[in-house]
């Protein structure tokens, strides 16, 4: 414990990590005996250091470094988070403008949010520069509600109950997913900060959540000649980790497969990909979700935001180039998500996945790069709390 607060009823707790390895991972023991861990738990001074001053990607900023993240009751996982990263960065564009710019860009030292300017509405203003010193580089607050939905729904976790609390985060340190550059970084050392309360606090019995669980697969690239274009890539897909449990909502993030491929002139990373002439038709249970495949841009996006809420993105997002003068290339075609309600348990889930190739040869090629596509699903889940027993359970 590195330093404590306190009142009358709540003693706020900085914790040092436990374990800390910079570059892999940070672990945080919640040991004390006969309190109550309310879940508003935060993590701060999470942020790295690198050469060069780099800022950190605009979208998600230093949240952006977790890329696991378990809470754990000594080997039971009570909640838990695998390739967080990109869905994180995600809920920034369901927030309002002035949320973004006057809250999130603080807390998580990220930059996005729109204004009014000449060449269209463009991103940024406040980037944050990393430094080389670990004591002046830029940190974060992140409220770990956002990153572990169990935390969202319980209003404390009683340490007689849960013996061997226990959080452990693995850190992604692919520069181009965290820093405006390719320039390697390094982890500092975060602390995680509690609110604690002694005495009796009254527990729901049964407590539900939403996790967010996470599979994947990839999009196959070709290069094409002038007078092949475009080249249609189909793409059949079984998902197998979410059967057998019931889905609220889905969403798919494109990204690069190679990492690399990101540059220096892209504002946003770590968004969703533009594809060219995508197509999307989901089975569930061996019945098609649409009518007829997602084959046109509008139609796609309508269909996410249907499901997820009206997004905060720039004019043509969901495009790979742009002929207007007036609009940044650099902010095209980097946030153009997928995603539909389920609401249904799933037995066997199947995507197919179209994209048209075209004669390009930049090296970030939307149109033409192997894409891996990152899918996260809101599965159910019921923590059952007895006596001084627990369960937890797929609902």
């Amino acid at each position: 414990m590195a330093f404590q607060y306190s009142n009358s009823q709540v003693e706020t707790k900085i914790l040092d990590a436990s374990n800390y390895v910079a570059n892999r991972y940070v672990e945080f023991k919640l040991d004390e005996d006969d309190v109550y861990y309310l879940s508003d738990i935060r993590l701060i001074n999470l942020g790295a250091t690198a050469a060069n001053t780099p800022n950190y990607n605009a979208l998600g900023g230093a949240s952006n470094l977790i890329k696991h993240i378990e809470l754990l009751d000594g080997r039971e996982v009570l909640c838990s988070a695998r390739h967080i990263s990109p869905y994180v960065a995600f809920q920034e564009t369901r927030q309002p403008n002035e949320k973004n710019k006057s809250v999130n860009n603080f807390l998580l030292k990220s930059d996005y949010g729109y204004q009014a300017a000449y060449g269209g509405i463009k991103t940024g203003g406040d980037p944050s520069a990393l430094t080389n010193d670990a004591n002046t580089t830029p940190k974060s607050h992140i409220s770990l509600r956002d990153v572990l939905p169990l935390l969202e729904r319980v209003p404390a976790l009683p340490s007689a109950m849960f013996k061997n609390l226990r959080i452990r985060i693995e850190f992604e340190t692919t520069p181009q997913k965290v820093i405006s550059s390719a320039d390697a970084i390094t982890t500092t050392e975060p602390s995680l900060c509690v609110d604690c309360v002694r005495g009796q606090m009254s527990m729901p019995s049964q407590v539900s959540w939403l996790e967010i669980e996470h599979d994947e697969y990839v999009l196959q690239g070709a290069s094409v000649a002038e007078a092949a274009q475009p080249s249609k890539q189909p793409t059949s897909v079984r998902l197998n980790g979410f059967n057998n449990k019931f889905v609220e909502r889905m969403l798919l993030v494109k990204q690069f497969d190679d990492a690399t491929k990101y540059g220096v002139s892209h504002i946003v990373k770590n968004g969703s990909l533009a594809l060219f002439r995508e197509e999307v038709q989901v089975r569930i249970n061996g019945a098609n979700k649409f009518p007829k495949p997602l084959d046109k841009d509008c139609v796609r996006s309508q269909v996410c935001e249907d499901a997820w809420g009206v997004l905060n993105v720039v004019q043509q997002f969901n495009k790979i180039n742009t002929t207007d003068d007036l609009l940044a290339g650099a902010q095209i075609g980097l946030t153009d998500y997928d995603g539909w309600v389920v609401g249904d348990s799933v037995k066997d889930l199947q995507i197919q996945h179209n994209r048209s190739c075209i004669n390009d040869s930049a090296t970030d090629s939307k149109a033409n790069s192997i894409i891996k596509v990152h899918c996260y699903a809101e599965c159910r889940k019921v923590l059952n709390m007895k006596g001084g027993d627990y369960q937890v359970l797929y609902a």
